[in-house]
This record gives structure tokens, sequence and C-alpha cells, in this order.
């Protein structure tokens, strides 16, 4: 579904990633991992579209990013950034509601989708709310919501148990602000979405918490791809040391997914 060749960015005598290569396939759960400014964030807003002077080629559903019509792109792709700020006095379900505004249907088809995923995410009693006062966790559920509700087929369509085949969830630090509950909580939701078909590449500091939920993990060091593959293979004490400088205990696991601890 999604095939990066090569992808290299800099900015002025800077290197932020340096010939990555990769592939996503429907129903994968990629997490993308490494110290801080090693290109994690860069590389999702290469494949978002949002950075346009990177060399290399990114394509989705067969096709280069850059041929997408953006109206059919947003439809297929949607990205949560790590932090989201509203500067108008949007209510909750109205942001919500932007994520279907590709979408030809009727306002209560739209609502009812709405609702469905509100539910699922456990932020139905924030509806009503001005989305500025909401805490810092209560907004990163927001956003995700509307993303998710962004890649929701038609309510016109019929519904399948793939309804998700081909789309894709690009996440920068989806659980940063969550408290314990809401982090797996969420996390169970996405890998449900998964089994529906979408590709999800994310990327997060909370390795504990996002191995077990990964099919396939990328490890990065200096705009580079040090290791990749799944996570019992990926996260070694000579990989984690070789990226962050320090070496780790990692505590076997009955799903195969080392627990790393100091």
């Amino acid at each position: 579904m999604l095939n990066l060749q090569n992808i290299s960015l800099s900015h002025g005598a800077f290197t932020l990633l340096d010939g990555l290569n990769l592939s996503l396939s429907s129903g994968d759960f990629m997490t993308v991992i490494g110290e801080n400014g090693c290109g994690k964030s860069t590389l999702l807003r290469c494949i978002a579209g949002l950075h346009a002077s990177y060399s290399g080629n990114v394509t989705f559903g067969q096709r280069s990013v850059d041929a997408w019509p953006a109206k059919l792109l947003a439809k297929a792709r949607a990205f949560v950034n790590q932090h989201n700020q509203v500067q108008f006095a949007f209510l909750t379900e109205e942001v919500l509601q932007l994520g279907r505004i590709n979408q030809h249907e009727n306002l209560a088809q739209s609502s009812a989708l709405i609702c469905q995923v509100a539910e699922q995410l456990s932020i139905g009693h924030l509806f009503g709310r001005d989305v500025r006062t909401l805490s810092g966790g209560e907004r990163q559920r927001v956003f995700i919501a509307k993303a998710l509700v962004q890649l929701l087929p038609n309510a016109n369509e019929a519904k399948t148990e793939r309804d998700f085949e081909g789309k894709l969830l690009l996440l920068d630090e989806p659980t940063s602000a969550l408290d314990f509950r809401f982090q797996k909580a969420m996390m169970d939701v996405i890998k449900g979405f998964c089994q529906q078909g979408l590709g999800v590449m994310c990327v997060s500091h909370d390795i504990n918490l996002v191995l077990p939920y990964a099919t396939h993990v990328i490890l990065l060091a200096n705009g580079r791809c040090l290791a990749q593959g799944s996570a019992g293979s990926v996260i070694t004490a000579q990989n984690l040391h070789q990226c962050f400088g320090v070496m780790p205990k990692l505590i076997p696991q009955a799903n195969s997914v080392p627990y790393i601890t100091h």
C-alpha cells in the first residue's frame, strides 16, 4: 500500500533523512522509534506531503503521493500531528465534522458515523465543549477521532469487515498526553481498525506501550534505518545501545516482544 524508495531530506548542512526504504501493507501497524532529532517526525511529514523538498519516491496505492488529487487523498490518508492547536471556538463535534467535509452524505449520516467513533474513543461526553477548553489528553483523543472519522467510507456505501482497506493513518506521538487508561484503550481501538485493513505508521517514544501492537518496527538513527523487522528482531540490546547510547536490560515476554528497562 505504501512504499518509500531512497527518501532523503536535508536542511542546510543538516541531513534529516538519508536513503530510507520501507513498505507498509494494509493491516500493518508500523512503529517508528529512535532518539530525539533522528528524523521520525520528518519521515511522517514527508509521507503526509508536508515536505516538498525531499528526494526519492513516496508511492501510496500504486501511484506517487504527488499524483493524488487532494480531496481523494484526504479520504485515504490522515495525519495526526504531535501538537494540535485550534484558534477558533469549535465545539468537539464540529472538529469531528470537519473530517467528513469531503464526503457526499447528509448531516444525519455523518453524525451517526461521528457518534460511532466518539463512543469507541470515549469522547462523547466532550460534545458541546469548546475544544480550546479541553485538556491536552482530551484534545489528543479528539484529533485522533477526527482522523479516523476522515477515513471512514461514505455512509451510502455498503459496510464490510474491511472498511479501512487501503487507508493510511499517520500518528506522531499519539499517546503522549494520555493517562495510563486511555493509552491502552487508544491503542486497542487503533489495532482494531488495523484488523479492518487500516495501515498505521506510528512514531512513539513510549516503546514498551506500542511494541506489543506493532507488526513491524523501524529503528532510526541519524536519519538512517538502523534496523527494521519484527519487534523481536529489531529490539536487541546492541541495536538500542547503538541508537540511544545506553545499554538497556531486556526482559523476555511471552509474546516474544521484550520489555525494555534500565
